[in-house]
């Protein structure tokens, strides 16, 4: 885990490489085991380094190819890249990483992203081509902020700091702050940021820069949505397993946080079934869910560190990570994360696993079942001629949920939940722009006529950001530390998204449950008063 930065511009090498250090003052945070920066041609190149995978002074950024040609700054890992090493033609002189990227490009070009499991934001300099190639990860787990400048491309890992460096207008987007108080969005979705001069990359998305402008970008990745009766709860378990395994590949040590919920419980007991003895980590918020936690450290005989959690330094908390985000996250259980985080670093930990994912995935939260019975009825009554279903959207306009439920299945699926977000918009007297467009750009990169899985979608790429990708890098990243989520290993996302909903949520003993297919996967795994206890939240205790 990292920070990157790159600046090509028609600036002098002497300013922009004194724009690429304030950068990397602002970003040290993220890497601070080393910090260097490189000119190539007239790009400049700089590099946080966090060291995880070889230790040694060779692995650190700006890396250059054996040949010279290519130059890479890379945050993040690639997990299977002991795979890839076995794959590559080429002279490696490391044990990183990084230098399997960099070789994956030399071999395969732009397809390398296709390859990769793992989470990242790179930026590769082709000295022949005179062409810059980023990428960003499927899930967007690694920030990329850039701008098209009038003076020329800029890049980094954060936004306060690319803004730091003074070129920039303060003007505010208006259309991305707008987004952020839609519905269940909290901060302000790719691509925007506070700031019109500034943007962010789109999770599963590459671009290529020449002569300092983007000349081509797109999206490289979506799963597919057809639902497979053949998956088996094996097939969970199996999967899972190896996304825990492959993300246990470090030459530091490896903790986990343990909140005594499912999640993290599935995965400290795949990590002890592996050989490990890791370190846990749990937060006291919540008695209940502490007394869980301490069960399952009991159960697999690692070592339970408790935490108290400080209500009284929450706001300061907050402030600092606002402060390095560079704009608002509405979203006060990230003081929860960042409290764990700094008492995990006293403990000289870089990595930490986290359960982050399974919820959205495989429709874990509290009113899943109300929204898989919605969709249900949506689908049914798709398929009567729309003159009907405006007769009964009027009809029942005394019952807000049913009326909705009439009106959106008078809409193609991809389009239903961007619907939502141009009504709220509308009714909140937001004028200036139809407030679907991002939603739909999501919606309409899958295939599937099951609204609870097209709104799931959208909500893992966009709309829930802020519990997902932000609070595993933005908390962690505070203080140096690096946090994997093995539940949001593509294949997991793929796997679970071609699962029927009924089976994610269904009833067992005539209770209902969510994330059902997941407990029964790892019924041999963990004790049934942890799998099948009442779920509780993130945040717990916390006091707005």
């Amino acid at each position: 885990m990292c920070g990157i930065v790159g600046i090509w511009s028609k600036n002098s090498i002497e300013m922009q490489e004194e724009y690429v250090d304030k950068i990397l003052q602002k970003q040290y945070h993220r890497g601070p085991d080393n910090s260097s920066q490189k000119t190539i041609d007239n790009i400049t190149l700089g590099h946080n380094r966090l060291a995880i995978i070889d230790l040694s002074q060779n692995a650190n950024q700006p890396f250059i190819s054996y040949c010279g040609r290519y130059s890479i700054v890379f945050n993040g890992e690639i997990y299977n890249y002991l795979e890839l090493k076995n794959e590559l033609n080429y002279p490696f002189k490391t044990n990183s990483d990084t230098e399997v990227l960099l070789a994956s490009y030399i071999q395969y070009g732009e397809k390398c992203i296709e390859k990769f499991n793992g989470m990242f934001a790179f930026a590769i300099y082709d000295k022949k081509e005179k062409l810059l190639f980023c990428a960003r990860d499927r899930i967007g787990k690694k920030p990329f902020l850039y701008s098209e400048h009038t003076s020329g491309f800029y890049f980094a890992s954060e936004l306060a700091a690319l803004f730091s460096i003074g070129i920039f207008s303060a003007e505010e987007d208006e259309i991305g702050i707008a987004y952020s108080y839609l519905r269940n969005m909290r901060h302000i979705p790719e691509p925007y940021t506070k700031y019109k001069d500034i943007k962010r990359l789109e999770p599963a998305h590459a671009i290529i820069v020449k002569d300092k402008k983007i000349i081509k970008k797109w999206c490289y990745w979506t799963p597919n949505m057809e639902y497979n009766k053949t998956i088996t709860e094996d097939d969970v378990y199996s999967i899972i397993e190896d996304a825990v395994k492959i993300r246990e590949r470090a030459d530091v040590e490896i903790a986990t946080l343990l909140s005594g919920g499912v999640d993290s419980s599935i995965i400290t007991g795949l990590m002890v079934k592996h050989g490990l003895n890791p370190k846990a980590f749990t937060l006291k918020a919540d008695e209940e869910e502490l007394e869980r936690a301490k069960k399952v450290a009991e159960l697999f005989n690692v070592p339970l560190k408790i935490f108290e959690y400080d209500k009284d330094i929450q706001e300061e908390l907050y402030k600092q990570m606002i402060a390095i985000y560079g704009e608002e996250v509405r979203l006060l259980p990230l003081t929860h994360a960042a409290r764990l985080y700094e008492q995990i670093s006293k403990e000289n930990i870089k990595v930490v696993m986290s359960g982050i994912g399974a919820d959205e995935i495989f429709y874990g939260y509290d009113g899943a079942n109300k929204q898989l019975l919605f969709s249900d009825i949506v689908k049914m009554i798709e398929f009567l001629p729309n003159v009907f279903l405006k007769t009964f959207e009027k009809m029942f306009s005394f019952r807000s949920d049913l009326k909705l439920m009439f009106e959106l299945a008078q809409l193609e699926n991809r389009k239903r939940k961007g619907y939502l977000y141009s009504k709220e918009a509308k009714e909140k007297t937001l004028n200036n722009f139809d407030y679907s467009t991002l939603i739909d750009f999501w919606g309409e990169k899958i295939k599937t006529n099951n609204y609870i899985d097209s709104s799931n979608w959208i909500g893992l790429m966009s709309e829930n950001a802020h519990s997902i990708t932000i609070s595993t890098d933005l908390p962690p990243m505070m203080f140096g530390i690096e946090a994997r989520a093995p539940f949001l290993d593509y294949r997991v996302i793929e796997l679970a998204f071609q699962i029927d909903a009924h089976r994610k949520i269904s009833k067992k003993e005539g209770r209902a449950n969510n994330k059902l297919i997941l407990k029964q996967a790892f019924e041999k795994l963990l004790p049934n008063d942890i799998l099948y206890a009442k779920k509780k939240g993130f945040g717990y205790g916390i006091q707005k």
